[in-house]
């Protein structure tokens, strides 16, 4: 969402309001009067595939006040024009945001119509999907009118603070919603990175930084070379990061713990080796063990994401799992429950196995309910040179927690 923001900021629209709403204590009547106190041109709505009730709710409210709405998110990856079928829904967006919004907002000030927009979907246009960019190029992520001192993690000191420093996951887990931008991988510069997280402490006080990276580790040398500068700055914060069993050398975990790393956040997924293969995670129980081992040895405290309820599952597989949870040296541990969401592997042999009808997904994407969930709600408006006001423009929020405005 920053991200946008900043893309925003870029391209002329410089008034800009961020608002979270959990963190405020907004609900969908709140941000409905939010939002009409500052009569906005254009809303953007944010959500993945379950929390699209909720997205649609924001959606009316935003609609509610007479502004466009466009939908973003991992959802409209695998459902565009499906979305249209909601009146409060005038635009879908695929792809990257930070490039879809600005040029959004710039035809809605020229009083054109946004037909040719890359990653733009209408009712009578499909712009495809808008490539990734490097979010080097954009600049860091606004986060000026954020109610910073609210941001918390149960595992964290406060101020906390969340970063990117790289996109892309070239694996293929059976389970995982690919977006058309994972299709490559991107990686920030240590310098850009290190500079971030110089100004997140300095600037607004934040004791650790949490890297919600795809696989931080999968560039290794980099990761060793933003270990080696944040030394040589004397940075000295506290940072988490995701990867995975098989990327995390010993000799790599302790640069990491060197310069900071308290915490490595690990997608075991399952103790049983089937599954394991069925999840087509790579990955074996040997190697899960002397990764966490290996962490925990070098100070870093382990938290690993388990799923369970696997198609076809046994009580013994289930078993297998929470055993290997118990015996590895974790901090933390999460369960989630194996969901086949939409355009993955997992989703097709669900169908094929007679788990879900085909049309599950379709079905819901068409006709979901607005009576609960969240949703990240944003809009923009800037001045026209001549004193008129200019279309309002809307970023799509990358999580449910948060909601942005500008104008």
């Amino acid at each position: 969402m920053g991200y946008i923001h900043t893309a925003l900021k870029s391209a002329g629209f410089h008034h800009v309001i961020q608002v979270d709403t959990p963190a405020l204590g907004l609900d969908s009547e709140g941000l409905r009067k939010l939002l009409a106190d500052f009569e906005p041109d254009l809303v953007g709505v944010s959500t993945t595939t379950p929390g699209l009730p909720g997205a649609i709710e924001a959606c009316e409210a935003a609609k509610s006040t007479g502004a466009k709405v466009i939908l973003g998110g991992p959802h409209t990856e695998v459902y565009a024009h499906e979305n249209l079928v909601h009146e409060s829904i005038d635009y879908v967006g695929v792809g990257e945001g930070v490039t879809i919004m600005p040029e959004l907002a710039e035809a809605m000030e020229r009083g054109e119509e946004p037909e040719g927009i890359r990653g733009l979907v209408t009712r009578k246009h499909d712009g495809g999907a808008a490539p990734m960019v490097n979010l080097e190029e954009v600049g860091w992520p606004e986060r000026a009118g954020l109610p910073m001192d609210r941001y918390y993690s149960i595992m964290a000191p406060r101020p906390f603070a969340t970063m990117i420093s790289s996109r892309g996951c070239p694996f293929k887990c059976s389970f995982c919603f690919k977006q058309a931008v994972d299709k490559k991988s991107m990686y920030r510069s240590p310098e850009d990175v290190v500079g971030e997280m110089t100004e997140l402490k300095e600037r607004w006080g934040v004791k650790e930084i949490m890297f919600y990276d795809d696989v931080f580790t999968l560039h290794r040398g980099r990761v060793r070379e933003i270990c080696g500068l944040i030394g040589e700055t004397g940075l000295k914060v506290r940072w988490e990061a995701p990867t995975r069993v098989d990327l995390v050398p010993e000799p790599l975990l302790e640069a990491m713990a060197g310069a900071g790393c308290v915490r490595l956040r690990f997608g075991i997924e399952h103790g049983d080796s089937e599954i394991l293969e069925r999840m087509r995670k790579e990955s074996d129980i040997q190697k899960i063990e002397k990764a966490v081992t290996s962490a925990h040895e070098a100070g870093i405290k382990g938290f690993g994401y388990f799923i369970v309820g696997w198609l076809g599952e046994t009580r013994e597989q289930f078993r297998r799992t929470v055993d290997l949870a118990c015996r590895l040296p974790l901090d933390y541990a999460s369960f989630y429950t194996a969901t086949p969401l939409p355009g993955t592997p997992l989703h097709t042999e669900s169908v094929a196995a007679g788990q879900i009808p085909p049309d599950y997904w379709d079905r819901f994407s068409c006709g979901a309910s607005s009576t609960r969930g969240s949703g990240t709600w944003c809009r923009t408006r800037r001045s026209a040179p001549s004193g008129r006001t200019a279309p309002s423009s809307c970023a799509a929020p990358w999580s449910s927690r948060c909601c942005r405005t500008w104008r």
